[in-house]
């Protein structure tokens, strides 16, 4: 298995279309990010649980996983101009909000806190990542509205649909997301 597996998943299903149609994410550079990292932050947190003899193929394949995202977001941002000068710069960025929002969707997912769930998708959703970038004309340099009820339910359901696929097929890459990402929010 390599890290492209993990990586295609989470590409496909943050590219549902009811997050950009209905949830009222933006469907540009820092909207994509979102649900993109939204996405990870789920695949890592189940990679961590797996414990015992497994543990540390979990640990090199989320490792080979988090390195692939960020030399594709390395990419992504010299494709949308960033200068090669501010390309880490801007790398650290995502990073930095990365590792914010894992931590809060972490915590609020840990505590089954539906409402501290809600409240980090308010807070972590917009254009303040890509925004103060000014990588592309049209991304937002203001935080957007996203149904955030929505959007934590669904990730409370997708955190879940990974937790309750055995070890083995998850390291395999063949991931098992909701159905439908508006069921899970109904």
């Amino acid at each position: 298995m390599t890290p492209y597996a993990f990586y295609q998943s989470v590409m496909d299903q943050s590219r549902q279309p009811i997050f950009f149609e209905a949830w009222g994410v933006p469907d540009t550079i820092g909207g994509r990010f979102d649900t993109l990292i939204a996405h990870a932050i789920l695949v890592f947190r189940r990679l961590k649980r797996i414990e015992g003899a497994r543990a540390e193929e979990a640990a090199a394949r989320s490792q080979a996983f988090s390195d692939l995202m960020f030399k594709d977001l390395d990419r992504v941002l010299r494709d949308t101009g960033v200068s090669d000068r501010n390309v880490p710069k801007r790398l650290k960025t995502l990073a930095t909000a990365y590792l914010g929002r894992g931590q809060a969707f972490g915590d609020a997912l840990d505590a089954n806190d539906q409402d501290a769930l809600v409240d980090a998708v308010e807070r972590n959703a917009g254009g303040i990542v890509f925004g103060a970038d000014k990588a592309s004309a049209e991304d937002e340099a203001e935080p957007y509205a996203v149904d955030a009820l929505a959007f934590a339910k669904y990730l409370q359901a997708a955190d879940q649909a990974l937790i309750d696929q055995d070890d083995e097929t998850v390291l395999s890459g063949t991931l098992a997301w909701p159905a439908h990402p508006d069921q899970a929010a109904a």
